[in-house]
């Protein structure tokens, strides 16, 4: 029987990660920390892990978080994971890097928080382990107000003291392993819908785009 070997890239976070499996079991892993130079520092740690995979061999999977994080380490680490598809011939799907988060996994339901920026914060529901809808948008009132009703652990990428109801919320990151289970916890079939989706960048609002005011020719 062939071997499955999964790679998976977090990138989204400073605390940045790497991991090979097969069959579900972690073969090699790696981390480098980088908060706006991902795209010179992944490739060194990158290269080690895929020199462990055996001659032969060739990845069946790659995982990649795609935030919400970083805006430059989100994009080189799809980029990445696209590259190398074509190489191995194989699929790519992005999950939201919260669903790499070990905490979630340990709780029926939990939940992501953060600061959206623009005057606003989120709160995005996890259940066991999982995203389920689109992340909430909110003034600081009622983003009090909605995690007063929100049970199960609350955990953000960043520091809690920037947000409003700091002291309840945990400080946490994402790992490329944790991604990986989180995969492996999906049917076949919710596997090849997710690779049948171009992996993009997890945005908490559409991105915002500003029209040149000059007529084109």
């Amino acid at each position: 029987m062939p071997h499955e070997w999964i790679l998976a890239i977090e990138t989204s976070v400073t605390d940045a990660t790497l991991a090979l499996t097969r069959n579900g079991q972690t073969t090699a892993s790696g981390n480098f920390s980088s908060e706006r130079s991902q795209e010179c520092d992944l490739f060194g740690p990158l290269q080690l892990i895929l020199a462990q995979l055996p001659a032969g061999e060739h990845l069946t999977a790659i995982i990649v978080g795609t935030g919400p994080g970083s805006y430059n380490g989100t994009r080189v680490g799809i980029a990445a994971a696209q590259a190398l598809a074509q190489v191995h011939g194989c699929g790519v799907a992005g999950l939201c890097s919260f669903e790499g988060v070990t905490a979630v996994h340990k709780s029926e339901s939990a939940w992501a928080v953060g600061d959206a920026r623009r005057g606003s914060f989120f709160v995005m529901p996890l259940v066991n382990g999982r995203v389920t809808a689109a992340p909430e948008l909110l003034g600081e009132a009622d983003f009090q107000a909605r995690l007063a009703q929100c049970k199960g652990p609350k955990v953000t990428f960043e520091s809690p003291a920037r947000l409003p109801a700091g002291p309840e919320i945990t400080e946490a990151t994402a790992t490329a392993e944790t991604l990986v289970k989180s995969w492996l916890t999906r049917s076949p079939s919710e596997k090849e819908a997710l690779q049948a989706v171009p992996a993009g960048a997890f945005y908490l609002r559409p991105p915002h785009i500003t029209k040149s005011k000059k007529k084109v020719l």
